[in-house]
């Protein structure tokens, strides 16, 4: 197994960074949206699971490839 270097280390976590607050802002700004169409519904908080996940996956599929 080939040795990383400390670059190679921080960029890793710095990727990984990115794709769980990307994903939470993507998330969070679309329950924000829907949520003020329809108050008084958990639809927002669907909306903000949903989103997330949908945002993750996109982000890996660039990041990352197949």
């Amino acid at each position: 197994m080939a040795e990383r270097t400390m670059v190679e280390f921080v960029e890793e976590w710095q990727r990984g960074a990115f794709l769980l607050f990307g994903s939470a802002l993507v998330g969070g700004v679309s329950a924000v949206f829907v949520g003020s169409l329809r108050p008084g519904t958990p639809l927002g908080l669907i909306t903000f699971f949903v989103g997330s996940a949908l945002a993750f996956l996109s982000f890996s599929y660039l990041f990352y490839g197949e």
